[in-house]
Order: C-alpha cells, then structure tokens, then sequence
C-alpha cells in the first residue's frame, strides 16, 4: 500500500527560525514543506457552518497542514492559542506548543516544574508594594548575590545580578520591570548545558564551559559552546531535560540546565519554546535534529508526543 505524502509543516511565529535565510528551501529539498507565517496573519470565521481558521497570506485552512507549531509567544498570540488549540484538537492535526499553554511566563514555569519534582533555584515572587522593603529578607533567604528576573521573560525579558542593596533599590526603579520580579537563588554551577529536546528525547546538547555567573543569567552565549553526544550526558540531566519539556507540553523545547557543584542535582534554570536553531553556534547539527524530528512528526502521526509523554510520567514510566 503507498504511503501519501505527508502534509506541510506551519510554523508560527518563527521569525528566529527565519533567521536562517534558506531554512525554508533547505527543508523542501530534504522533502519536508514548512511555511512560515505570523500569528497576525491568522483568521477565524465562526458562522452556522462551524470554525473556520486559516492564514491568510495563501488562505490555507489550519486543517491542510499536518502539523503547527508556534515558536514564540509575542503579542496578540495568547489571545488566539486557546481557539487554535481547540480548532486543531477537533481536526485531528499534531499541534506543537500550543495546547494548554496560553503566554507562559517564568513564573508559571517555575510553578509548574516545582510542582512535577523537578530541582529549580529558590524563587520568590512578591507584589510590588512588598519588594522595596524585602532586601534585607531576600538576602538572607537566598543568599548574596541573588538574581532579579522579569516575571515575563522573552526577549523583553531580563535578568540581573544583584549584591547590594544600592543595586536592588536600583534594579527597583526601572521602569520596564512594571510587570513583575522574580528574585531567584544564584546556583553555584559545575557544568552548563542546552539540551535541545525534540519530541521527547534530547535531540541535541550543548556544553558551556565557563563557570561562573554568566552562567545563570539570560545572556549566556551559546556560540562559545561545545556539542556533546547526548548519549554521552548525565542520563539523570537528559531525564531532567525532556520532563521539563513535557511537564510544560513542549514538543519542541530548549532546556537549560546547570549541575549544583555542592548536591550534584541539575537545576533546571529555563524552557525556551523557540530554541535558538539559526543562531548560537552548531547550526548544522541543530537544523539536522529538527529536520528528522519533523519528518519523524509528519511521517508518523502516531508517535507519542509531549503531552502523552506527561501522562506517562505521571504513571512512573521512562522517559528516556
């Protein structure tokens, strides 16, 4: 019996991904369709014959494609994800990222990974007509230095060191923290890793040699890192890795994780659900894991995604 081709990817909000120029046809040439679009570029009609969604750069509806995935979250997307979600869900097409997961920020991640087991820093969030007095508590219960992150993240988020009280009081004053803080546990690291996670398993990983605060804060350069085999990684850190990514329902996810120098245990410092694949080094060998994740996706359609990979978890099932 002959197999029908399978049906184009959709990529949302994957301007990251569009940073590499020929992404898009390099794709088509291996045999996959992926089409790029934003999620302004979406429609969704609701009339007596039901929900209708489709981009309309070509008018496609969201049902002739075999797979979409949203890369990243910017604005309005949140406002859309839910109906997308349940348009998909109801046309049987894989959706990636998108599902229960609205505009996820720090905070929501944190609680969720706390809540599944998974070792996080010491996080503390408070309402901001508590935080200008809480320094002196802040400090002894994380201890000097501690971290000040936006509650957000994203690429309008930010993440600060913090020794003083001077810095604290000035971090403090900045106006684009209007939407919140976290402040967070410094983890003494021994050892740095991006494990890219693509339907369930670490896909690919990366080693950043340099130890020391740079380490724990948003800027980290992952083009001064090593590739490493991921077979070859701690299996208690690729465990770690894809839980985080499934306890969040990321089939695509980009996990960065640190290795506490004193308990041993990998602390997971972030889930990126738009990892960097055309930037940071590795290009390459990034693209060629999420090509056959794709084709894996698009081939297959019952393989078990993120969202299964949660339940089986929960049953104390490998992971791995």
């Amino acid at each position: 019996m002959t197999r029908s081709s399978p049906k184009p990817a959709l990529v949302l909000n994957g301007e990251g991904l569009g940073e590499h120029v020929n992404l898009a046809d390099e794709l088509a040439t291996a045999g996959v369709e992926v089409t790029f679009r934003s999620i302004e570029d979406l429609a969704i009609d609701i009339g007596r014959g039901g929900v209708r969604i489709r981009e309309t750069v070509s008018g496609r509806d969201l049902a002739d494609f075999g797979l979409v995935q949203v890369a990243s979250y910017q604005r309005p997307t949140a406002t859309l994800l839910n109906a997308v979600a349940d348009y998909l869900a109801v046309k049987n097409v894989r959706a990636v990222n998108i599902a229960d997961i609205g505009a996820p920020t720090r905070l929501f991640k944190y609680v969720r990974l706390a809540n599944r087991g998974l070792s996080i820093p010491s996080t503390v969030y408070l309402p901001r007509r508590l935080l200008s007095s809480s320094y002196q508590d802040l400090a002894v219960q994380l201890d000097l230095p501690f971290v000040l992150k936006t509650v957000t993240g994203g690429r309008s988020g930010r993440t600060s060191l913090v020794a003083s009280e001077a810095a604290f009081s000035e971090e403090l004053r900045d106006g684009n923290h209007a939407r919140g803080l976290l402040a967070q546990e410094l983890v003494p690291p021994d050892g740095s890793y991006l494990a890219l996670v693509f339907g369930g398993s670490v896909s690919v990983a990366l080693h950043h040699h340099s130890i020391g605060s740079s380490d724990l804060l948003a800027n980290l350069n992952w083009e001064e890192a090593d590739i490493v085999d991921p077979h070859g990684l701690d299996p208690a850190a690729r465990t770690a890795a894809v839980q985080a990514a499934t306890s969040l329902g990321y089939d695509i996810a980009g996990v960065h994780l640190v290795r506490h120098w004193t308990t041993g245990k990998w602390c997971v410092l972030d889930v990126n659900p738009n990892p960097p694949m055309s930037s940071g080094g590795h290009t390459a060998d990034k693209l060629s894991a999420y090509l056959a994740y794709l084709k894996r996706r698009l081939s297959d359609p019952s393989q078990v995604d993120a969202s299964d990979l949660t339940d089986l978890n929960a049953n104390g099932m490998q992971l791995d």
